[in-house]
């Protein structure tokens, strides 16, 4: 009894042990994906308002956006593989909240999205680094700096 108690408090030691000698690419595997964070200098509203503009410039479409929730989502077009029906697509969600009047954090997380007919179902796997954040982010700067150039229409004086 006693030589069962010593192995299973070894077995504990080395279970408990190995997590933090487990090298950092394998842990990473199973850890989430983190989004990746920018704030602007803009109200809620108008990174909202940007934030959809943005996914329409890097050529995504648009499938879900509230304002209330602070959420716009949004897929990419399907690319076909090199074998019939396989295809590969991202998703994108961004979510939107204020943390002053004047400054909004956006939270933004990419998925690629992958099917194949030798694999039975699709893979959905959140990406850590991809360009495409760093082009969204762009896209929603320009949208802000746009819609802060462009003159108000109802100041223009035309009735």
């Amino acid at each position: 009894m006693r030589f069962f108690l010593f192995i299973a408090l070894i077995s504990l030691g080395l279970a408990l042990n190995g997590c933090d000698s487990m090298p950092a690419r394998v842990r990473e595997r199973f850890e989430p994906a983190q989004p990746k964070n920018k704030v602007f200098n803009a109200d809620a509203r108008a990174v909202f308002a940007a934030a959809q503009a943005a996914l329409k410039a890097i050529d995504f479409q648009v499938t879900r956006a509230g304002f209330a929730q602070g959420i716009v989502a949004g897929i990419s077009r399907i690319e076909s593989g090199e074998s019939f029906g396989k295809g590969r697509q991202f998703a994108l969600d961004a979510r939107i909240r204020s943390i002053e009047p004047a400054q909004t954090e956006v939270a933004v997380v990419l998925r690629e999205q992958e099917e194949s007919a030798s694999f039975s179902g699709a893979t959905d796997i959140p990406l850590r680094e991809h360009a495409l954040y760093e082009a969204y982010f762009s896209a929603l700067d320009r949208a802000l700096h746009e819609k802060s150039a462009a003159p108000d229409s109802n100041a223009s004086g035309s009735r």
